[in-house]
């Protein structure tokens, strides 16, 4: 629908402007239209296409800052690095006045960068680090400038000079950032012993996956394999960290290769630090992240993530897709990837996703997905299955969420109606996981909805409350205890609040009609079952709200 929308605004708008355009053709001019057809393109994120009109409006006018501008920033949001580079050169040679914020800013910042990183990549280090050193207006400028330009020389001739920059960068609060790269590049130029230091020492200060990677690359490539043995030894003790050790960090080659996949774990970095309070920002550091080093899947992962945040699920599938079975990041890809199929309504390829990967690699997280998916379409006997298999197997006895999974059995029991099933599956998810909300919430309901043990139950939901106060299916619960023990006004006074918390819930709903009915407002009840029965309730529950409003309660 917003597609033909534009296409119609388009339309009338080419129309209406059609005579302006006439002219200008006869004039030499750039024509009106590809001014608005390209704005509306780069607000509808097609980038491809304002790009064409842009190109065609800078032909009758090559002096344009602002056509350059758009040009750039269209090109860096569309992952084309080279062409955003070509009209950077050209629009420093234009200069541009002081009074336009937009043009300095570029030209001391993004427009710098793509340029460094477009030098190194043909071999021009020295052009690289001047190009790096005109960056002056980026966050925390002095640590990623820093370490820009000792990447761009951190080759067997001038590494040294490299590792100079970063002694240059004095201060305590970059120090891990510090000795990380240091190690990274003393590793690419093969100075073993120093490498070794530095990893050991980074490793100090904290482990994250990627640089445990990189060190287990390292003792596996240059045959130290007693110290990658008690390394891997020491992780595997740490339950949380098993998620690190993947087999293809154990190869011969090396996973940072030369000098510009060191820029792109930079950008990578300096993505995480600034976050995505700039979305564009964010998007084309990670575009030339992703240029710089295109091996990079955290790159993919975090662009992913980023554009599934602005709901553009297209491109952020195809990013998930990217990531291979074996990165440490694949089976939280796999699970993002197939939530993001199932908002698309394109479940079996969702479910299909999912046992694929669970056929290259074992996962606690995309079975339990596996499950849910299997939960979300009512096929309970097969959902019921996937969380066997996890509770069967004794590797994932001691798993701290393991809770979950006799919790997500449990309700695939009690919604196939096997309820001393479901029972047995709450009451240990309760022993498991230390009274966890959910669970005493939906134990609770379930014995107050089958009347028994409501003087238990409601101290469960209480408790559950007491954790979660302002959760609308936890307050409908209780009021659910007191409708069942007579206690209409309270419940009816809980239900009103329930609802103006989840108005769009079928079941509160419903429920909050029961109790007016209870009161004797009976008007104000139809109106709430007919409310509960446009919000699309299961079969079995709009036929029983039928009844209602054909009856009364």
């Amino acid at each position: 629908m917003p597609q033909i929308k534009l296409l119609v605004f388009i339309f009338i708008s080419t129309l209406i402007l059609h005579g302006n355009a006439i002219a200008s053709k006869k004039n030499n001019l750039p024509k009106v239209s590809d001014y608005l057809i390209a704005q509306i393109s780069f607000q509808a994120k097609d980038y491809k296409a304002a790009n064409k009109h842009y190109l065609n409006l800078l032909k009758k006018d090559k002096g344009n800052i602002s056509l350059h501008l758009n040009i750039i920033k269209n090109n860096l949001l569309n992952n084309n690095i080279d062409a955003a580079n070509k009209y950077y050169i050209k629009l420093k040679k234009l200069g541009c006045d002081n009074s336009n914020i937009e043009c300095t800013s570029l030209l001391q910042s993004i427009g710098p960068l793509i340029n460094g990183v477009s030098y190194l990549k043909k071999n021009r280090n020295d052009k690289a680090v001047k190009a790096f050193s005109e960056i002056q207006i980026i966050e925390d400028n002095k640590l990623y400038v820093g370490l820009l330009k000792a990447w761009s020389l951190a080759n067997f001739y001038t590494y040294k000079e490299s590792i100079n920059i970063l002694d240059n960068i004095s201060s305590e609060d970059y120090y891990s950032e510090i000795i990380l790269h240091k190690a990274l590049i003393y590793d690419l130029v093969n100075e073993v012993e120093l490498a070794e230091t530095f990893y050991e020492l980074a490793l100090g200060g904290h482990k994250e996956i990627y640089l445990i990677n990189y060190y287990l690359n390292f003792l596996h490539r240059n045959n130290l394999a007693q110290k990658k043995e008690d390394f891997i030894k020491q992780l595997y003790a740490e339950t949380a960290n098993q998620i690190s050790i993947n087999n293809n960090m154990l190869t011969n080659s090396r996973l940072i290769e030369n000098q510009l996949n060191g820029i792109g774990l930079v950008l990578y970095e300096a993505s995480q630090y600034f976050g995505f309070k700039d979305q564009d920002f964010s998007l084309t550091i990670l575009n030339i992240a992703n240029y710089s080093f295109p091996n990079l899947f955290e790159v993919n992962f975090l662009s992913a993530s980023l554009l599934q945040s602005l709901e553009r699920h297209d491109e952020a599938i195809s990013f998930y897709k990217t990531i291979p079975s074996n990165h440490y990041l694949s089976s939280l890809g796999t699970i993002q990837l197939a939530n993001l199929l199932n908002i698309k309504n394109k479940e079996d390829e969702a479910i299909d996703i999912l046992n694929a990967y669970l056929k290259k690699r074992d996962s606690f997280k995309v079975k339990m997905t596996l499950g849910d998916h299997y939960r979300y379409r009512s096929e309970w006997i097969k959902a019921q299955n996937i969380y066997s298999q996890i509770i069967e197997d004794d590797k994932y006895i001691l798993d701290a969420n393991i809770w979950n999974t006799y919790y997500r059995r449990g309700i695939s029991y009690e919604r196939n109606k096997q309820w001393e099933l479901a029972e047995k599956d709450f009451v240990q998810a309760l022993l498991l996981s230390d009274n966890q909300p959910d669970v005493l919430n939906y134990l609770g309901y379930s014995w107050i909805d089958n009347n028994i043990n409501m003087v238990e139950a409601k101290s469960m939901i209480e408790l559950a409350l007491e954790q979660k106060p302002d959760d609308a299916y936890f307050i409908d619960s209780l009021a659910w205890y007191y409708f069942k023990v007579k206690d209409y006004e309270k419940a009816n006074s809980l239900l009103s609040y329930a609802t103006y918390l989840a108005p769009t819930d079928p079941i509160i709903n419903e429920h909050y009609g029961d109790t007016l009915w209870k009161v004797g407002k009976y008007i104000e009840a139809r109106y709430q079952w007919n409310r509960a029965l446009d919000l699309e309730p299961e079969i079995e529950i709009a036929n029983s709200i039928k009844v209602k409003l054909l009856k009364g309660y």
